[in-house]
């Protein structure tokens, strides 16, 4: 009878220590592929990654709300987080406010009158083809 009750206590201790290994071991499991630098979402964008999909047929990037909540179990948002590059092409904004309008003209005052044209010569000139009649 006590031989008995030694097989069963190390039966049991040898099928708990296998369970307890089993829990503190991570599981090993398959790293998820980086993302190539070219795949990429522009500053301030995110894309969904889906898992076993080619790069080359991935959704296109998209805002990152959209991307948080449209993503699917099989995926995962990547951001982007370098910082915007101004756009050498347009203009730097410096401030939020409208541009102040040119003064408008009161309706009593006269049109400017234009320039006359100076005359250099303030003879009268003669025109080049001769009279009928000589």
């Amino acid at each position: 009878m006590i031989r008995s009750l030694y097989v069963v206590v190390l039966v049991a201790m040898a099928a708990g220590s296998a369970s307890l290994q089993a829990q503190a071991r991570p599981q090993p499991q398959e790293p998820k592929a980086s993302v190539p630098r070219t795949h990429l979402p522009p500053p301030g964008m995110c894309r969904i990654w889906l898992d076993n999909v080619p790069p080359s047929q991935q959704p296109a990037p998209t805002d990152c709300a959209s991307a948080v909540r449209n993503q699917p179990r099989n995926g995962r948002v990547i951001f982007n987080d370098e910082p915007r590059t101004p756009n050498p092409r347009l203009p730097i904004v410096k401030s939020l406010k409208e541009p102040a309008a040119a003064p408008r003209k009161t309706p009593d005052e006269p049109p400017p009158a234009p320039a006359k044209p100076a005359n250099p010569n303030p003879k009268p000139v003669k025109p080049d083809r001769p009279e009928p009649g000589r």
